[in-house]
């Protein structure tokens, strides 16, 4: 090889370093495009966003950047900018913006993704794009390794776990309005099929994840339309399709061959997720004091989102994600269906299941007066051959419906449960209403005698008073055992479901834990229901317990010494035995009384 050849090859390698790394640096996937990072930039710079305000058609913006927020979120950076021209001199930042790529010099910066409430200018955070590039390669990475999510323990969202606490949010949010903090830019949920009473209830939900329900319709003429998403395309994560549809609207903030970056901040952030993606078409932009928006419509599901992380949503074209089939039924005054698929994520589902229950019973029966809800869960799975079944009557005399949020829970204690992967096929959920008071009091109980003997057998009467009716009793025969310790009491309770089960928790409390994917179900479909007459009698046995150890069989001396004993963990040993009585009615109230065991 000539000389001169050999000193040009020398010379490239030596230079090429430099000219990969000068004025901007290209991307680690190799797109071309080059980057400009955080660092780099001045005060005074001035550049380009893209995003849609029309159709989608991408249209441009100008940004001047005002400055660099250093560590102002832990490890992170904020770029800070003002934006001008189309509409924003008007609307200020508008929600369905978080996503929009800026550029200075032709080098990409970030993403348009957080702002102020009531900001008279429209003056916005870019998250960084090298900090975005982050989850991209996490993307790639995870769907090379085949990796699945992991299994985290899970609680339900408090705002669903009891009605009081939808107006404590309320308050709370109204606390936080007074305060200037950089947040993540709303994104509209564009929903459809929902009833507006649910709809306020979703306001309150959402809202600590920056997204807000906004009513628009499923328009069946951008069903076959194909949005090619690039840099600036509005942006579709698909939460429900059919008979009610959900979807959060962003914009795209980056492509590398199928992969694509958008929002800028989490969704949800809820890591690895698995939700199908479309593009969107803008119907309108909405000026508003408080929240302009993008009015909006998903177009073709045409890949799936993977990753939903702190600086940014990451997905790919041509993959598709898995949504769980769902049919609710109601039958009352009329007979309606629902069908529709929701996504599958353990976060959502249950929480989208719930709201279409709800709306569904208040879409076909009246507001207010009383209602008796039987409501049917079946939830068909990937490891069981028969369906998990879950079922229970309620009465509801208010137009809250707070009460579906018990049956449909068990959605996600068995998508999150920490003992198997559970994928499931198909929800049905069936709710019988019906236009009555059907509720009764326990009023009062008898027993044929006080004093009893191990083997006797007891006959408790119970009192109950229907709403509207005679009052009516219920004969139940409560057998003493033989082992019962003489000279001790065995206490009778009379209770409803909700009772019992407290009353059972607190004696035995790790009975309430899972131990296995089967002894969850069990727990779940065991459920107390409401109308069930519950006779609880605690009957003490020879023996203590220690610590929750059962010790039945001590000899006498060491029996004595344990009974006295001056630690804690010790106790009587007792046992429980439970009689169920079916009633046509859901109970309230607790009796209780003694019976005395004749010594020997």
């Amino acid at each position: 090889m000539p000389f001169r050849h050999l000193s040009n090859i020398l010379l490239l390698i030596l230079i090429l370093p430099v000219i990969i790394g000068a004025g901007g640096v290209c991307n680690a996937q190799g797109s071309g495009i080059p980057i400009l990072g955080a660092e780099e930039l001045r005060a005074g710079m001035k550049g380009y966003g893209k995003t849609v305000f029309s159709g989608e058609r991408i249209d441009t913006f100008d940004v001047e950047v005002l400055g660099v927020l250093k560590n102002w979120q832990a490890k992170s950076d904020m770029i800070l900018v003002k934006m001008s021209g189309a509409p924003l001199d008007n609307t200020g930042i508008i929600s369905g913006m978080s996503g929009s790529p800026v550029y200075i010099d032709d080098k990409i910066i970030g993403a348009v993704s957080y702002g102020w409430s009531f900001a008279k200018e429209a003056i916005a955070g870019v998250t960084p794009i090298k900090d975005m590039l982050n989850v991209m390669n996490l993307n790639i990475n995870e769907a090379e390794k085949g990796l699945e999510p992991a299994q985290v323990p899970w609680q339900s969202p408090l705002f669903l776990q009891e009605p009081a606490l939808k107006e404590t949010m309320a308050g709370r949010g109204n606390t936080e309005s007074h305060t200037l903090n950089l947040i993540p830019i709303g994104t509209p949920l564009v929903i459809s099929g929902f009833d507006q009473r649910i709809v306020r209830d979703m306001s309150l939900a959402l809202e600590r994840y920056g997204l807000f329900p906004v009513q628009g319709g499923n328009m069946s003429e951008l069903d076959d339309v194909v949005t090619e998403l690039v840099p600036g395309s509005a942006v579709a994560a698909i939460l429900a399709s059919g008979d009610i549809n959900a979807s959060a609207v962003g914009t795209v903030t980056y492509r590398d061959g199928k992969n694509i970056l958008a929002f800028g901040h989490p969704f949800i952030q809820s890591g690895k997720t698995d939700m199908p993606m479309a593009g969107a078409y803008v119907y309108a932009v909405l000026p508003s004091q408080s929240t302009s928006l993008k009015i909006a419509a998903p177009t073709k599901i045409v890949g799936r989102i993977s990753q939903d992380r702190k600086t940014a949503l990451a997905g790919n074209i041509g993959e598709f994600a898995r949504m769980i089939p769902c049919l609710i039924s109601v039958k009352g005054a009329q007979d309606v269906e629902y069908n529709f698929d929701v996504v599958d994520d353990r976060y959502l589902t249950q929480t989208l299941v719930q709201w279409a229950t709800e709306n569904a019973l208040l879409a076909t029966e009246r507001q207010t007066g009383d209602k008796t809800v039987r409501l049917r869960l079946s939830l068909y799975t990937n490891c069981m051959e028969r369906p998990i079944k879950i079922e229970n009557t309620m009465y509801e005399p208010h137009p809250t419906w707070f009460p579906v949020y018990y049956i449909t829970q068990p959605i996600a204690s068995i998508m999150n449960n920490n003992f198997k992967a559970v994928k499931i096929e198909k929800i049905a959920l069936e709710a019988e209403v019906t236009s009555e008071r059907k509720v009764a009091q326990i009023q009062n109980i008898r027993i044929d005698k006080r004093y009893v003997k191990p083997d006797d057998t007891v006959k408790l009467t119970v009192t109950m008073k229907p709403f509207g009716q005679e009052s009516v009793t219920k004969i139940i025969s409560v057998h003493i055992p033989p082992d019962t310790a003489p000279g001790s009491n065995v206490i009778i309770s009379v209770c409803n479901s909700d009772i019992s089960q407290a009353l059972e928790r607190s004696r035995a409390p790790d009975l309430f834990n899972p131990s296995s994917l089967e002894h969850l179900v069990n727990l779940l479909e065991s459920t107390e229901s409401n109308t069930n007459l519950i006779v609880r009698a605690s009957i003490p046995k020879r023996g203590v317990t220690f610590k929750g150890q059962r010790l039945p069989s001590l000899p006498s001396s060491l029996l004595t010494v344990m009974s006295f004993s001056n630690q804690s963990g010790v106790s009587r040993l007792t046992d429980e035995m439970v009689y169920r009585e079916p009633v046509e009615w859901i109970l309230a109230g607790f009796e209780m009384l003694s019976l005395f065991v004749e010594k020997e």
